[in-house]
């Protein structure tokens, strides 16, 4: 028998007060670390905050050893990553999410911020330079991020200057020949001039081997990024901020072959960069009423993805073709937003702001078998206005917070190629949310209700049918219900949260498949693809998260994040004309997992395991190709020194430590292997990283 979580928004009362009722009211005042959520106006704690969330904070960060975003991703429930690239760069929050980007424009459906810079679409600036947290917002993020917030946000804290010197460096070497360098001083001078720089490089051959070119680091990394931040306290009441972040990776790309065995066998492999600039600066002042703000800031970035599109080398075998894709894009972005919000202890808290931002992204795709070059200028452009309430009220003589939020977007595009299609498109966006909140002793529970929505576009290849050249806005109506304690005398802490999700125009990403006659010398001719953004009717993504800390003892402390979730799209046409009654939506795991343990065996060693684990999901809408479920392990044994050597700390890390073979990316319904003369459709996959040893050497003051 089968049975199907259905969860309606008149549920989750009874589910919430059932959790509620089982955990503890009677904790014992004690001293707990407090983590704030700087993605959210509230700007609460994590454990106040009215949706569900996960902080990633520095000593997780440490415990990963991770140099990229993608290495923490899997702590948090129901979110997953796909890479196709050098890094897992495309981020799914409750199913939805983007998977790739070729020709077409990027409208992300997650969005990613550093330090308040909206960097969506450029995964591979989240290096996690110098992190101080890294926020895992999910659901409908509208009120403060607009458009690109339709599925939740990542947002990236880095740490700031401090009153007194602090800094921190470490290197770490690992197969692969992998080597990480990073370094961090911060201080602030007698002036009131606070400065914090940070610089880091990230090498490594990678884990695939290129047979042909007899090579173990066609898909390498090569990763460097700085930072410099600097405050200032104007006087007593106005303080000016700002920071420039850079980005430089030349990294490689050569994922895929023919045997689906990790070894390429192609003569040309392909590359993933991205030179980037980030500049903000953040004007703040404090008056008797609460404070303004204006901050702008200005990204450019130029970025190359190309690969070897027969996975192979001239003369494999007579069948083949032999071609190169590249798509090289030069962006430009500014935005400038105005706030205003009440202080922080007034009854009525508020905030409203304007912003305005807008984006010029140049593309030219080099491709073999085109008559000439493509070329197309993309120019998206948002003007919103915000605004956000919180008042306490009285319910049967127990305080409730209400929390409101509305934001209006006005979303322009402009678009033009060198094919001769021209499209625009103008369309106002409104979404927001409503919660209320309620905190007892140590606990809080919430619910709210969210609308969040994302811009429609168009499919620019010409060969697009009429009926999809253009797809229309999505918007999701979320309802959520949580609740959140600390229990056992304050040493647990317990988040639980269910959420049904409904979705209109569900933008789904398709795909067609051209099969091209051999030319007039007989040559194969290679199989093109068409990607294809196109509506389904309805989507519904629902399901339950709940995370657990525990500290056991002064010694052991244990967690478990675990996710469900249940996300399906109805009423789709497929590019070849076949109908979809009812889907599971892609990069969807039933299950997500994250579980750890922290044991301090003596002084002197600390060890921490951890596993991650999916279940079984599909890679793409477009194809029926699964991606298995795994478990990955992962472990650190770290010793930290004293006296003389103070600050210092050792370590030795594996991970993958049970070497299992995962994919990151996935595609199917057709065939490249001309050794089957291209007639049977299979799955080619990329994959994940194997086991990888290392130590490391490190020094925080």
């Amino acid at each position: 028998m089968k049975y199907t979580l259905n969860l309606k928004p008149q549920a989750f009362s009874c589910i919430a007060i059932a959790v509620l009722a089982s955990l503890s009211a009677n904790a014992t005042e004690k001293h707990v670390e407090v983590i704030n959520v700087f993605g959210d106006y509230s700007q609460l704690s994590l454990d106040q905050i009215a949706q569900s969330a996960t902080i990633i904070t520095t000593n997780q960060l440490n415990q990963r050893g991770a140099s990229h975003l993608e290495g923490v991703l899997n702590l948090a429930p129901n979110v997953n990553f796909s890479s196709g690239a050098s890094r897992g760069k495309y981020i799914q929050i409750r199913g939805i999410g983007e998977r790739s980007q070729f020709s077409e424009p990027l409208n992300s459906s997650v969005g990613l911020v550093i330090d308040g810079m909206d960097v969506s679409g450029l995964g591979g600036m989240a290096t996690l330079l110098d992190t101080q947290q890294v926020e895992v917002l999910r659901g409908p993020q509208a009120t403060v991020f607009g458009t690109s917030g339709l599925a939740g946000v990542i947002n990236i804290v880095s740490n700031a200057p401090t009153d007194e010197p602090s800094g921190s460096f470490a290197i770490s070497r690992a197969t692969q020949d992998t080597l990480d360098v990073s370094a961090a001083y911060g201080l602030t001078f007698e002036n009131g001039l606070g400065l914090r720089g940070a610089i880091k490089q990230t090498t490594s051959d990678g884990f695939v081997e290129n047979s042909y070119l007899d090579r173990d680091d066609t898909n390498n990394l090569d990763e460097l990024s700085a930072r410099l931040a600097a405050t200032y306290d104007i006087n007593a009441a106005m303080t000016l901020s700002g920071q420039v972040i850079h980005v430089n990776t030349d990294n490689g790309y050569d994922a895929f072959s023919l045997d689906n065995d990790n070894v390429s066998r192609s003569d040309e492999p392909g590359v993933d960069t991205i030179d980037a600039t980030a500049v903000g600066v953040n004007l703040v002042n404090t008056t008797d009423w609460g404070q303004w703000r204006m901050q702008t800031s200005h990204t450019q970035s130029d970025t190359v993805y190309g690969y070897d599109e027969d996975w192979t080398f001239v003369g494999f075998h007579p069948w083949e073709y032999a071609s190169t894709d590249y798509y090289l894009r030069n962006r430009d972005s500014q935005a400038l937003e105005l706030q205003a919000r009440s202080q922080a202890n007034s009854h009525l808290q508020w905030v409203a702001g304007a912003l305005y931002k807008q984006a010029e992204d140049n593309l030219t795709r080099e491709y073999t078998y085109a008559d000439s070059d493509l070329t197309s200028l993309y120019q998206p452009t948002s003007s919103a206005v915000y605004g956000q309430i919180t008042l306490p009220i009285t319910l049967a003589a127990q305080t409730v917070s209400v929390e409101a939020g509305l934001r209006i977007e006005q979303h322009q595009i402009d678009y033009q190629d060198s094919n001769g299609f021209i499209e625009n498109n103008d369309e106002t966006l409104v979404g927001g949310k409503v919660a209320l909140s309620y905190v007892h002793d140590n606990s809080t529970l919430y619910g709210f209700v969210a609308r969040g929505f994302k811009a429609g576009g168009f499919n620019p290849d010409e060969r697009v049918s009429d009926e999809q050249r253009i797809y229309e806005a999505e918007y999701n109506w979320h309802y959520e219900l949580g609740v959140k304690s600390r229990i056992a005398d304050s040493a647990a802490n317990v988040r639980v949260a269910v959420f049904y999700m409904t979705r209109e125009n569900t933008q789904i990403s398709d795909y067609d498949v051209l099969v091209n006659e051999n030319d007039d010398a007989g040559n194969a001719q290679p199989v093109e693809f068409i990607d294809i953004v196109d509506n389904a009717d309805t989507g519904i993504n629902q399901g339950v998260e709940a995370e657990l800390s525990w500290q056991l003892n002064p010694s052991v402390d244990v967690g478990v994040n675990v996710g469900y979730l249940d996300a399906t799209f109805s009423g789709f046409t497929r590019s070849d004309g076949s109908v979809i009654d009812k889907q599971r939506q892609a990069q969807a795991p039933k299950y997500t997992a994250h579980a750890f343990v922290n044991m301090n065996l003596n002084d002197d060693l600390l060890w921490h395991v951890s596993v991650d684990a999916k279940s079984s999901h599909r890679f793409s809408d477009g194809h029926d190709e699964i991606n298995p479920g795994h478990a990955i392990v992962n472990t650190r044994v770290t010793m930290p020194l004293s006296g003389a050597f103070s600050g210092w700390e050792l370590s030795a890390f594996v991970h993958n430590v049970l070497d299992k073979t995962y994919y990151v990316r996935g595609f199917g319904g057709f065939s490249n292997d001309p050794r089957e003369y291209y007639e049977i459709p299979k799955a080619y996959v990329q994959f994940g990283g194997q086991r990888q040893t290392g130590v490391q050497v490190s020094y925080a003051f």
